[in-house]
């Protein structure tokens, strides 16, 4: 009798630890197939937003090549992200693009695609005969009879600069900036 109690009891211990386990290591599993869940829930969702592509901006790496004559920037980590430099459109002329000896600039269309569709056009100024490629400055009243122009870091327009934009004998667009008395804000 004595034998079977203790059979008995080594049972009930060996079955709860048994239980203990298992319950730990499902509870376990099921939090990480939740956090996979989700995950592969994200990756599903639609990504043809303005603020995906802008994240894509910041976080990709981008290579450029010329498809059918027109430069074309493709995201290293996403093909379907392109930025798509169109043809000149006009004529452009302000006082922060005459001070280069080439006093001709032109406006382009850039364009910010997602599998082949247009989530935004841009316009970028060649300035200095296509030495310089940078967006349009905007413009804000400095004092009555005075406008200002200036770059917005935080804007669509330069993050699209710092993939696509040509600076010539300057390292970025600050300096650009600085030599075309354009202002920079944040």
């Amino acid at each position: 009798m004595n034998e079977f109690l203790t059979f008995a009891a080594g049972a009930a211990i060996g079955g709860l630890l048994s239980w203990l386990i298992t319950h730990r290591y499902y509870i376990k599993a099921g939090s990480d197939q939740r956090a996979e869940l989700q995950k592969l829930s994200a990756d599903l969702k639609p990504r043809n937003t303005l603020q995906n592509f802008e994240r894509m901006l910041e976080s990709s790496s981008w290579s450029k090549t010329d498809i059918d004559g027109t430069e074309v920037w493709i995201a290293v980590t996403d093909n379907t992200y392109q930025i798509k430099i169109g043809e000149r459109t006009r004529l452009f002329a302000e006082r922060w693009t005459l001070l280069y000896p080439d006093r001709n600039s032109y406006a382009y269309p850039v364009h910010l695609e997602l599998n082949g569709m247009t989530l935004r056009e841009l316009t970028f100024i060649s300035m200095d005969g296509g030495r310089y490629f940078v967006p349009m400055a905007y413009v804000r009243q400095a004092r009555k009879d005075e406008v200002e122009y200036f770059w917005n870091l935080n804007s669509l327009e330069v993050k699209a600069c710092r993939i696509v934009g040509r600076y010539y004998r300057y390292s970025n667009l600050e300096h650009v900036a600085m030599h075309s008395k354009v202002a920079i804000v944040s």
